[in-house]
């Protein structure tokens, strides 16, 4: 199926593009529109652009990867690291414009006090991939592979961690 979003990609859009391609259309692909497209004109399923879609109703354009879980019962449908990994983004991402525009401010400054420890090292790692590609296919597929390994990370630590758990001591 075909996923059309803004173009020039950023967090929300590739957390976003990874949840649809992981979890809801394995044969996802995707196309990019100008800020501004009418929704109207747009053929595919939209996410992130104002007014069609998976798109917040209310408020800024920020929280599409929330509308997504939503919309398709993803928390409720996968495992605990799965959360895991949503709530280490939304901690990394709370402040995404000023850790991107405003490079004097050191990252731990920007977090929220209860963020995971992985958080940063995620904004940092998705601000890399804006800054080094300008290609949108490009910045989803990277993004997939650092999203994959953390979700994986997370998944098999928890496994190893529910074993040494039942295993009698």
């Amino acid at each position: 199926m075909r996923w059309v979003t803004l173009e020039d990609v950023a967090n929300t859009r590739m957390i976003s593009g990874w949840l649809i391609k992981r979890f809801i259309d394995p044969e996802a692909t995707f196309a990019f529109v100008p800020k501004g497209t009418d929704p109207a004109t747009i053929e595919g399923n939209a996410f992130h652009v104002d007014g069609a879609g998976l798109s917040p109703k209310e408020g800024p354009l920020s929280r599409t990867y929330q509308v997504i879980l939503d919309e398709y019962h993803l928390l409720e449908k996968n495992p605990p690291a799965f959360r895991e990994l949503i709530d280490i983004y939304a901690a990394g991402s709370k402040n995404w414009l000023r850790f991107r525009n405003e490079p004097a401010i050191p990252l731990r400054e920007l977090l929220p006090p209860d963020a995971p420890p992985e958080s940063g090292g995620l904004v940092t790692a998705l601000l890399g991939i804006r800054l080094t590609t300008t290609d949108d296919q490009e910045r989803l597929r990277l993004a997939a592979t650092v999203f994959d390994l953390l979700y994986n990370a997370l998944r098999i630590r928890a496994e190893r961690a529910a074993n040494e758990r039942s295993v009698p001591r």
